[in-house]
């Protein structure tokens, strides 16, 4: 009889109107089971999140059973009350403490302070309440810092370096965690996202087809509103400027691409901003891509544009691992990380230390030879995806057998 390996994972979402977010959850799920299927053992996966239940999803060709029990800490008196008045979260208590492992996520960007304290410290509980149970756990691809607070900066410490194995998606993260802590069983990988299943979407208008994901929270100056990236660029008329070009081109349709969908208004709902410049253009040169239900559904779209453009960077990775060339507009070094490090792929602008006409500039100049483009992302996608893939698959079938080795003691 095989033994049951229940593993935890944080930090992810498959709910999330974030369809980026949707992707780590999508694409850990999918590849957790794969790795337990090679390996011929029975994996029970729970999603430590904001829901409770059970769900199935659907993932190339796969059924895949997920538990979902709701974040528990026992860090305050308001939590320890929640606790003890709230019976599902007493349930996912009782969940919690069967588990073996943990696998956190971070969002994928979010264990750093640019979002503030509170969804750092939201991520980082995880991390704590692994260690006061004494359970293992492990940081999934993701990426780690910047951290511009010290009493932040302590607390990232301490996580990182009682972790059993850190993984990066990107060299800076790898450069942070060497430099300012102990912990030396570490790796550089790539993020999940890569590794999400799609199908490829045709247009069939004999058109150029060019995506724009335009996120809502740079359009609104971040969660503080008040231009909370520092950028140097005006976003909205960036995006205008953008748009205004491609229209201009004539055998170019230009679809919006929303990564970001919510039902109503909200700060990161990029569907809301798309279908509100969509009126104001008013043409039937511009396409509003549909209300994405999954992170699939998204990928599969953008796999069949010829051209991308996106301040989303779960966008620009789906663009990328389809072999779309793309143009990632960088407000924050996860982009730097990923795109100009770790995949040495240099088309890129930077809302921080770009002016207006540059980054115009170098986008005309990516588009014009997309091309160019694609071979690079081929190049990249075979000499380092494909290597990083074997690596990350080899690290989640070692999990497997540590964990059995450790629960046999």
């Amino acid at each position: 009889m095989k033994k049951h390996f229940r593993i935890g994972v944080t930090g992810v979402n498959p709910y999330n109107g974030n369809r980026g977010v949707g992707a780590l959850a999508f694409s850990t799920i999918y590849l957790l089971k794969k790795s337990a299927d090679e390996l011929d053992r029975d994996v029970r996966i729970t999603v430590i999140g904001p829901n409770f239940g059970k769900s199935k999803f659907d993932i190339c060709g796969k059924s895949i059973e997920v538990s979902c029990i709701m974040a528990v800490s026992v860090f305050s008196f308001k939590n320890i009350l929640r606790l003890f008045t709230n019976p599902k979260m007493l349930l996912s208590f009782k969940e919690y403490l069967k588990l073996d492992i943990i696998l956190c996520m971070g969002e994928g960007d979010s264990f750093s302070d640019i979002y503030g304290k509170i969804r750092f410290n939201s991520i980082d509980d995880q991390h704590k309440m692994a260690r006061f149970f004494r359970k293992d756990y492990v940081l999934l691809p993701q990426t780690i810092g910047p951290f511009n607070d010290a009493q932040v900066s302590k607390k990232a410490k301490k996580s990182i370096e009682k972790s059993r194995l850190v993984l990066v998606r990107d060299r800076l993260s790898l450069d942070y965690v060497t430099a300012h802590t102990t912990q030396r069983n570490l790796k550089e990988l790539i993020d999940v996202a890569f590794f999400m299943p799609y199908t490829r979407k045709r247009f069939r208008n004999n058109k150029i087809n060019v995506g724009l994901n335009i996120s809502s929270l740079l359009w609104h100056g971040g969660y503080t509103h008040n231009n909370q990236f520092g950028m140097r660029i005006d976003y909205k008329q960036l995006v205008r400027q953008i748009i205004d070009y491609f229209i201009s081109q004539a055998d170019v349709h230009l679809h919006l691409v929303p990564h970001v969908v919510h039902s109503s208004s909200h700060v990161e709902n990029d569907y809301e901003v798309c279908r509100k410049i969509q009126n104001e253009y008013d043409t039937d040169r511009i396409t509003l891509a549909p209300f994405f239900l999954d992170p699939i559904d998204a990928k599969n779209y953008i796999s069949g544009l010829d051209y991308f453009v996106g301040a989303r960077m779960h966008a620009c990775i789906a663009a990328f691992s389809s072999g779309v060339p793309v143009y990632p507009i960088a407000y924050s070094r996860k982009f730097n990380g990923l795109f100009a490090e770790t995949l040495e792929y240099p088309y890129m602008g930077d809302l921080i230390n770009e002016s207006e006409e540059q980054l115009m500039s170098n986008l005309k100049l990516a588009f014009e030879n997309k091309e160019i483009l694609a071979d690079k992302i081929q190049y990249s996608l075979e000499g380092i995806v494909m290597l990083k893939e074997n690596v990350l698959k080899d690290e989640l079938k070692s999990i497997f057998d540590e964990t059995k080795s450790k629960n046999n003691r």
